[in-house]
């Protein structure tokens, strides 16, 4: 039986102070609720389904790590996202998520220190995403990030103006390449073109229904774009599969 690891929220909880930091409960309670929702879509898959809240990223790498080879259907990671970063926070201006590369660590370092009085940093359970151990995928698994721009070659600001362009690999394009070379030859990486929220249906989303796989998606290949859809919801394999066709003959 293969797995299906889904992990959500990552969000600091809690002030300098100690006390309840409600922006952060109120985020990993959305990242929770959508969680869920992909555990329902998964549930009928008949997978051995394993959600966890996010501790950091290694965390997540040492309980993948720990997986066989061609045992692991799918990743699916509910947190917050830059173009080369997962963000998961436990201190103030620390993120102890995911990065791509030391150029990507470092431009997410300098763009959250602008405007701070302390140096925004990496901790010593921040990873990258190079050190997961991509043989345990099966050959068609795919790995999706629901965090904001996680497939976007630009940052932006939170009304969606483009600020700089990402001269790098984003983490999709990334971690697509690091299944690629890991000879999984029908496996893919879904990631947000854009920012992401949990409003699938919209201003009429109840608190259960939140789920942040809607709006633009792009859904990456050994690095590059496979295809861009804004279907609702999970992408059935037949679609991915078809896309595959057309370069894979």
């Amino acid at each position: 039986m293969a797995k299906r690891y889904i992990w959500c929220g990552g969000t600091r909880e809690k002030n300098s102070d100690g006390t309840v930091r409600i922006k952060g409960a109120n985020e990993n309670s959305a990242f929770h609720f959508a969680a869920l929702n992909i555990q329902n879509t998964y549930r009928s898959f008949g997978d051995e389904i394993v959600l966890q809240k996010i501790v950091t990223a290694r965390h997540i790498v040492d309980e993948l790590n720990r997986q066989s080879e061609n045992s692991v259907k799918s990743l699916d990671i509910v947190s917050h996202g830059t173009p080369v970063s997962l963000n998961f926070s436990n201190k103030e201006n620390e993120n102890c998520g995911f990065y791509v590369g030391k150029i990507g660590k470092f431009v997410i370092a300098r763009y959250y220190s602008w405007g701070q009085d302390d140096d925004y940093k990496f901790t010593v359970d921040s990873r990258s995403v190079t050190e997961i151990n991509y043989k345990i995928f099966t050959d068609d698994a795919r790995i999706q990030l629901h965090g904001c721009l996680t497939a976007s070659e630009w940052f932006s600001t939170t009304n969606g103006e483009k600020v700089f362009p990402v001269l790098i690999d984003n983490i999709v394009e990334e971690m697509s390449e690091l299944l690629f070379n890991a000879n999984k030859k029908k496996a893919v990486v879904i990631g947000h073109g854009t920012k992401g929220n949990p409003n699938i249906n919209g201003s009429h989303t109840t608190i259960k229904q939140q789920d942040y796989r809607h709006g633009l998606r792009a859904v990456y290949y050994n690095g590059d774009v496979l295809f861009e859809t804004r279907e609702k919801g999970y992408l059935n394999q037949d679609l991915i599969s078809n896309n595959l066709s057309r370069i894979t003959r």
